[in-house]
């Protein structure tokens, strides 16, 4: 006989183990079905995504900063780099905020089943457990947030050692690559770009679009690109690359890489590159150049994990990439059946996730949410310098028809960047010149993952960059670039 609950989520990460708890609030009976073995909650981003990579990421900071010390009058000696002990580290920080969650779970009872769930019917869930046997859940509601998984090109499949995934770099314990040829300049590959760099390893980066991070605005592009060749990191724009001509060894591979546009040899003296995950037919590139290195990151892009639920025996409904369709309310075409996360395609963002998974259990609770604006969603990439950004870009904003006015302003000019030893990059506000409404936001430069919350907040209570430059900004704080952005988009910036 099926266990009944009003709710029944298949999958825990950000859009699965959040909602669990806003709906446990609410008064529902909640279980929660996570197939990761070890029954390890937070989905991609704890165990093997946002998380680890923070971790390692800041350990390449400090690695940074302790090489460059003496500029600050801090003499140090011999710095050394210990791979192990920061792969120790990250998995410790991952170990306390699984714990986190676990305990979270208890606390607002909600009954986890470390299993995999499928649908039988549209409200009828089988769970195989990991440690073997079933289990039938029933659920009023159920909520699908099975989340995606890392995504490679035909012929690029991986191997965990020469062809690597972002995952396989989150766990491994034992050592890095000295040389390494990244393909995809989104988050995922500037950001491992930077690491490696940082740990001393040679680096290309290779992107079949025109420019790195090619979904930012394009001044961000261009400064990323500046800075990482001034870092020594290779980036290969208008790239491709052709997988057939991938080549193991017993060092490393090699592969062939050739202009996108017309096919020619591609010199590595390049300033920028993401991959776009675009999948390139064997024997397209032609001549080109062969690049060599101990391995090869796919960073191209994500696939959902949609297949295997069964969802034949549902009416809910996915696209040709298997990307669950959902209304403003996440509802499927299954009446009670709702999907959030990265299953549902959108930015593909933990943040994101949590947040759509929240508005689906209220709605289903008879609550009366707003909308996610997808406007409203930061996007933050954490290499050096780290970028952040949300809304429409200077040219989005023109191409939608908006009188546009902006406000841009350097880090250079501000007295905390220039303390810090970080002065470069900058934040820049797009505006309507009709109403002074916020359309976005776009910076690069130090903390700027954490200033972006402020443009974020300020456009969801509909402020204008005059209300912005009229709050008080601490001095000296990094802060005062965004209310110095601000008052440049009235045309009166103070330190410029």
């Amino acid at each position: 006989m099926a266990e009944s609950y009003d709710l029944v989520i298949i999958g825990g990460g950000n859009a699965g183990y959040i909602p669990a708890i806003r709906a446990s609030q609410l008064g529902m009976s909640v279980a929660l079905v996570e197939k990761r073995e070890g029954g390890h909650l937070g989905g991609t981003c704890l165990n093997v995504g946002c998380i680890p990579t923070k971790a390692l990421l800041q350990t390449a900071h400090l690695l940074h900063d302790a090489q460059n010390s003496e500029d600050f009058g801090v003499k140090t000696k011999d710095v050394q780099f210990d791979y192990p002990t920061a792969a120790k580290r990250r998995e410790q920080v991952v170990g306390q905020l699984r714990k986190g969650v676990q305990g979270l779970m208890k606390k607002n009872k909600i009954t986890v089943y470390n299993g995999t769930g499928t649908f039988v019917e549209a409200k009828k869930i089988k769970v195989e457990l990991n440690d073997g046997g079933e289990e039938e859940l029933e659920g009023k509601n159920i909520l699908i947030s099975a989340g995606s998984q890392v995504s490679t090109l035909p012929g690029l499949e991986f191997d965990g050692e020469r062809v690597i995934s972002s995952d396989d770099i989150v766990t491994n314990n034992k050592d890095y690559p000295k040389s390494i040829i990244i393909l995809g300049s989104g988050a995922v590959g500037v950001e491992f770009a930077s690491m490696y760099n940082d740990f001393g390893t040679e680096v290309t980066v290779v992107e079949l679009l025109d420019r790195i991070v090619p979904l930012e605005d394009p001044e961000i592009s261009k400064e990323l690109a500046k800075a990482y060749k001034k870092r020594g990191i290779k980036c290969l724009t208008g790239t491709k690359a052709d997988p057939s001509s991938l080549e193991k060894t017993d060092s490393g591979v090699k592969i062939t890489v050739a202009s996108a546009d017309s096919g020619e040899k591609k010199e590595t003296k390049g300033e920028g590159g993401s991959y776009g995950g675009e999948e390139i037919p064997a024997g397209e590139v032609n001549g080109g150049e062969t690049l060599e290195a101990e391995a090869l990151l796919v960073a191209v892009g994500r696939k959902t994990a949609a297949e295997g639920l069964n969802l034949e025996v549902t009416k809910v409904e996915t696209d040709d990439r298997g990307v669950i369709q959902v209304d403003e309310f996440y509802r499927t075409g299954e009446d009670g059946v709702y999907a959030a996360g990265d299953i549902i395609g959108g930015y593909w963002l933990a943040h994101a996730a949590g947040h759509e998974g929240i508005i689906a259990v209220e709605h289903m609770a008879g609550e009366d949410p707003m909308p996610l604006d997808q406007n409203l969603v930061p996007r933050v990439t954490f290499c050096r310098p780290e970028v952040a950004s949300f809304g429409l870009t200077e040219d989005q904003a023109r191409d939608e028809g908006y009188e546009v006015k902006v406000g841009k302003f350097p880090f250079q000019a501000i007295g905390k960047a220039l303390i810090e030893g970080e002065p470069n990059g900058f934040f820049k506000i797009v505006a309507d010149e009709e109403t002074d409404l916020i359309l976005g936001m776009h910076a690069i430069g130090p903390k700027v993952t954490d200033l972006i919350a402020e443009g974020v907040f300020a456009k969801m209570v509909e402020g204008t960059p005059e209300e912005i430059s009229m709050t008080v900004h601490a001095h000296p704080s990094l802060a005062e670039v965004v209310s110095e952005a601000a008052m440049a988009t009235e045309g009166h910036a103070i330190h410029m």
